[in-house]
């Protein structure tokens, strides 16, 4: 293997030897592009003897732009073409199987690529259509664009044969966040010969250094959908990693500026609500309308710098949220899908970079952004007959500065939230009370990286509340922040083995029933009897902690490596801004792997992963244990199988009695298995299956089929069920002060036998008439029932010893009927007092239908047509009958929401 072909480029090696001088340098540039011959220099494929890679390409200058209509029928396109491609898929180090023409060109502008996909069976060409930024497999070209040539961060753009496009943003040498939506151009034309695609990309959407002359890092890749080729510029042997540090350079460029151009994006918006609400509703007929607007700002105060604002932002999802039954203690994860938040997001992710894997085993990773913490629901309900409260908070402002400040990429992120009150009906009096306070929210992160070798980066979060009313004061904290610095570097010079960690600490001040709160919240649970080294004070008013993590990865050759080690302290609490699920613990795990990349007999690539880990408190109880492994394999014809099996053995839970003492849980296992075609092909099959055992606590078993069928390019359905049946020995029902159980620290802790099954059917029709114009049609119906029985308390702490209510220990359990109520005497004539229990027998049954037209009239102008309805029903608790489910969620009522939104990009 040539060494050259395979090595990353580093600072001091990119382009021309070191002894060459800048004079020298540009001398050879200008020469180059006024003869419009391209400068490269080359180096050998080691699997392909004679093909040459570039490891320079060379834009020319050109003045009257390109006519973007896939032609190529100006000038500039007869140049020669600006380097080889090279496989990497299915023939790795092999030439393509199709020869592509490329070029590179620019103006004052903008930059322009274009090519000629050469294909000697044009009737083959997959060419299906998509919305922006939703892939499908079609042929299909992708330019990235490394503008800081800092071997980490691009830009990335595609264009399928059919004209559809998707935009992301590279990080971490390769990840993509398709979240970002930039405004450029694209066309193309399929003829008898193969099909052509020009692209013009304006400089003011791209952020670069400020000189005379760009050296950007450039990749050119295009991707053959009937035989799954994929062909770069650059080798990229199947056993190493990285991405972005591999592209050749592209020069040339010069005397461009993205200048200080400013975007203005107003936006209206028109609401018609029918909601289905009872009728003694003092509030509202159910009949809403609602007219909005507001404004979105773009400035680049420098040709680093975006200065993002918004003023009465409309913060409303055109997407809904799937419908989840959550029975855990744990608040459910939600992505964000709101355009303010997700464009550039990625600078603000912390820990996350460095290595090409990353692995967490009982281990969720703390995130100090979670950005939908910005106009939440209102967090606070106050008692009343009726109420008449607001879906969400109001964002007064927001504004966002991002880019780059020298070496370092920087974020910084404000945004304000006003007051929301309710207004109150008890007993026909109204008041008004807060829900929600006045507060300001503020994010800043800093990072660089190091020649591609190494980065470091800070982030600060911080949060400040005017609590103007008793109840806002009592739940609410009154400021929060967290500070912490995130790294990462390779351990080696072959960039073999990587490392990567973070640091970060936590600070919440409020009054002492507020911070008591938080010590009590699932993520903490510091008031329970067996914590005994957690500081735990009711009348604090304040908390802190930290947490870290370190991981090692390796991430070059057949055999890989992922081990790490975390904690999170008791005290630690990032949830007024950010999202975490447990403090209080120590994990470690290691996760050796082997992988086949090379094709043998009917096997394309398989892999294998085995892993063990192990979680403590700071108390030094083991919480969890286990072992896990996963497998996988692509088959020759790209159908392929993969499957997981985990093991825990019998441990210690400090959270499973939800504040309560440690409680024994039994060994457990469980393993999922999976099987899918070739998505390539106009029907495409996943189905898969799962069990789970606790040994004498409980089993269960699922399974899902999906089903992809693209009748023609321009329609796709996926349609499948999903049904799942657990049969639970250990449900949490809640708990019961009772002086007489000192063992279990002056409570009672019920649980109960469980039969839990669900269904959903997920249906998609993505029809898709043009690139620009498209229609969405998402449908769920959901079904759930929870079927609860013999009730049981938990006896004495860090063991497995229940007794069953009603049947041990003298104690009765009757039900009521008229109050539906359970009434538990937990000794019979002993001296417990007895308790009554609200019978937890549930059913849910949901219908969501979201149904959205989006035209993009012009670049970066957008007109929505939405129509959401939401039905539930909660008939029959514990019944669970498909068919009498659907006839009742079809009667049930529903609430119907119509929306027209249209937004308008202007550039000046």
């Amino acid at each position: 293997m040539n060494p050259t072909a395979t090595r990353r480029h580093s600072r001091g090696r990119r382009g021309f030897p070191r002894h060459v001088t800048a004079a020298a340098l540009l001398v050879l540039l200008i020469a180059a592009a006024s003869s419009a011959v391209a400068l490269e220099i080359y180096t050998e494929s080691p699997k392909a003897p004679g093909l040459k890679l570039a490891s320079q390409i060379v834009a020319y200058r050109i003045d009257g732009g390109v006519v973007v209509d896939g032609k190529l029928d100006e000038r500039v396109w007869s140049n020669p073409t600006a380097a080889p491609l090279i496989q990497r898929d299915p023939d790795c180090g092999a030439p393509p199987t199709q020869r592509t023409d490329w070029w590179v060109a620019y103006d004052d502008e903008a930059i322009y690529v274009a090519a000629r996909c050469h294909d000697t069976a044009p009737d083959s060409i997959l060419a299906n259509l998509a919305r922006r930024d939703n892939w499908v497999p079609s042929d299909r070209v992708y330019v990235n664009l490394d503008t800081f040539n800092d071997d980490r961060n691009a830009y990335s753009f595609n264009v399928s044969a059919a004209g559809a496009i998707g935009d992301a943003r590279l990080y971490n040498d390769g990840w993509d966040d398709s979240t970002w939506d930039g405004v450029w151009e694209s066309a193309t034309h399929i003829d008898d010969g193969g099909w052509n695609v020009e692209i013009k990309i304006p400089f003011s959407q791209l952020s670069f250094p400020k000189a005379q002359e760009q050296v950007w890092g450039i990749n050119f890749s295009r991707r053959m959908g009937r035989s799954n080729e994929r062909s770069d510029v650059f080798y990229m042997p199947r056993e190493e990693s990285g991405y972005t540090g591999r592209f050749p350079d592209l020069v040339g460029i010069q005397g461009v500026c993205p200048g200080n151009n400013v975007e203005v994006m107003p936006y209206a918006v028109t609401k018609v609500e029918r909601l289905e609400i009872d009728g003694d509703n003092p509030f509202t007929d159910g009949s809403e309308q609602d007219i909005d607007g507001g404004l979105d700002l773009k400035w680049c105060p420098s040709s680093t710098l975006t200065l993002n604002a918004t003023f009465n932002p409309d913060f409303g999802q055109v997407e809904v949220d799937p419908a989840v039954v959550n029975l855990s203690d744990a608040e459910t994860y939600f992505d964000e899908r709101r355009p303010f938040f997700v464009q550039d997001y990625n600078i603000y992710r912390f820990g996350r970079e460095g290595t090409s894997s990353s692995w967490g085993l009982n281990w969720s990773e703390p995130t100090p952004f979670y950005s939908r913490r910005i106009g939440r629901n209102p967090q606070l309900w106050p008692s009343a007959d009726w109420s008449d409260r607001p879906d969400g908070t109001t964002i007064l402002g927001a504004g966002k500065l991002s880019g780059r400040f020298g070496p370092w990429q920087v974020g910084l992120l404000n945004a304000t939230t006003a007051e929301e009150k309710a207004t109150l009906d008890i007993g026909g009096v109204r008041s008004e009370e807060t829900v929600e306070p006045l507060t300001n929210y503020t994010v800043a992160r800093m990072k660089r990286d190091f020649d591609g070798k190494a980065g470091l980066g800070f982030m600060a979060t911080g949060v400040q509340r005017d609590l103007s009313s008793d109840l806002a004061r009592d739940r609410l904290t009154s400021s929060a922040y967290s500070l912490g610095v995130d790294g990462w570097t390779f351990l080696d010079d072959d960039e073999g083995w990587a490392m990567k960690g973070y640091f970060s600490g936590s600070s919440i001040k409020g009054s002492a029933a507020a911070i008591d709160r938080v010590q009590n919240s699932y993520r903490h649970y510091m008031a329970r009897m067996d914590a005994g080294h957690i500081d735990y004070d009711p009348n604090r008013t304040g908390l802190s902690g930290y947490a870290g993590r370190v991981m090692v990865n390796k991430q070059k050759g057949n055999i890989r490596l992922n081990t790490a080690f975390g904690a999170v302290s008791p005290g630690y609490e990032i949830s007024d801004l950010g999202w975490m699920y447990r403090a209080d613990k120590l994990n470690f795990h290691a996760a050796p792997g082997y992988r086949w990349l090379e094709p043998k007999g009917i096997m394309r690539s398989a892999w294998i992963d085995v892993a063990g880990y192990s979680s403590w408190d700071f108390d030094g109880t083991p919480d969890q244990r286990g072992f896990y492994s996963s497998w996988g394999m692509t088959m020759m014809n790209y159908m392929g199988v993969w499957g997981t099996y985990s093991y825990t053995p019998d441990y210690t839970s400090v959270a499973a009695l939800r504040g309560g003492p440690n409680v024994r849980l039994p060994e457990s296992r469980s393993g999922t298995l999976h099987f899918d075609t070739n998505g390539r092909k106009p029907l495409y099959l996943h189905t898969w299956g799962s069990f789970w055992d606790t040994h004498g606590n409980g089993h269960g078993a699922g399974g899902g089929l999906e089903v992809v069928y693209k009748p023609s390019s321009a329609l796709r359905i996926s349609t499948g069920p999903e049904y799942t049946w657990n049969q639970e020995q250990l449900q949490w029902v809640g708990s019961v002060g009772d002086p007489l159980m000192e063992a279990t620290g002056g409570r009672r802790y019920i649980f109960s036998e469980m039969d839990y099954r669900e269904f959903a059917l997920t249906t998609r029709v993505d029809w898709t008439f043009s690139p620009k114009l498209s229609l969405q049609t998402y449908m769920q119906p959901l079904f759930v029932s929870g079927d609860y029985d013999q009730f049981k308390e938990f006896q004495r702490p860090s063991s497995s010893d229940w007794s069953y209510l009603g049947r041990d220990n003298g104690s009765t359990v009757a039900y009521d009927a008229g109050s539906d109520e359970y009434e538990v005497d937990p000794d019979g004539d002993g001296p417990a007092e007895a308790f009554t229990i609200s019978n937890p027998d549930f059913s849910y049954r949901s219908l969501k239908v979201n149904m959205i037209l989006r035209w993009e009239y012009d670049p970066g102008s957008t007109l929505y047509f939405v129509w959401t309805q939401d039905r539930v029903n909660f008939d029959d608790p514990g019944d669970f009958s498909l068919g009498a489910g659907t006839r009742a969620l079809l009667d049930a009522p529903g609430d119907d929401i119509f929306m027209v939104k249209a937004t308008r990009w202007l550039n000046f």
